[in-house]
């Protein structure tokens, strides 16, 4: 049993290592959350385009009726960028723009979702997600993510990790991630 574990998780490792090594892709999908005009817009991804640089988390605001549920980070071993989960729901009258998110000991944290072109899936940097008023956006395995890469700590599985959101306008939300071992899938 722990043969097939320990198997499970390299699989997964590997998998996921490939995933983030196979982030070149930027087509269009007409899906309003993929801002690819990130070019001169503060945006980046894997190709050294810079990240945005966002205020101090903690003098910041959070927006209006904005919660975060169930968040929860896949850790993996060997210090591998791992992948965040959450739901975002807004009780607020206005739409709000997710912009990015910010982790301590990473040393890149992006939005991401995944794309399937010719039959060959990756993931692609999302600029903004958009979060209707009344309404909510999941961040669930398969679809769209928070990436957490370049890590510089050991994330303890059964522990928890904060992320901070980022909004249009700075402002911002901290959310506590459960951390879970990478064989969890939803």
């Amino acid at each position: 049993m722990t043969r097939i574990f320990v198997g499970l998780a390299t699989a997964l490792a590997v998998v996921a290592s490939l995933s983030v090594h196979a982030h070149g892709g930027h087509g269009s999908q007409g899906h309003e959350s993929h801002d690819h005009s990130h070019h001169g817009h503060g945006h980046g991804h894997h190709h050294g385009h810079e990240l945005p640089v966002f205020p101090d988390a903690a003098r910041a605001e959070a927006p209006d009726g904005v919660t975060v549920e169930g968040c929860w980070i896949r850790a993996l071993p060997n210090r591998l960028p791992a992948a965040a989960y959450l739901k975002v729901a807004n009780a607020g009258a206005q739409d709000v723009v997710m912009v990015g998110a910010q982790a301590d000991g990473f040393g890149r944290v992006m939005l991401h979702a995944h794309q399937t072109v010719n039959g060959m899936a990756s993931m692609v940097h999302a600029g903004k997600v958009v979060v209707p008023a009344g309404g909510s956006f999941d961040f669930a395995p398969g679809g769209h993510h928070v990436m957490l890469e370049k890590p510089q700590i050991d994330l303890k599985i059964g522990g928890t990790h904060p992320i901070t959101l980022w909004f249009d306008g700075n402002l911002a939300l901290t959310a506590s991630c459960d951390v879970s071992p990478p064989s969890r899938m939803k």
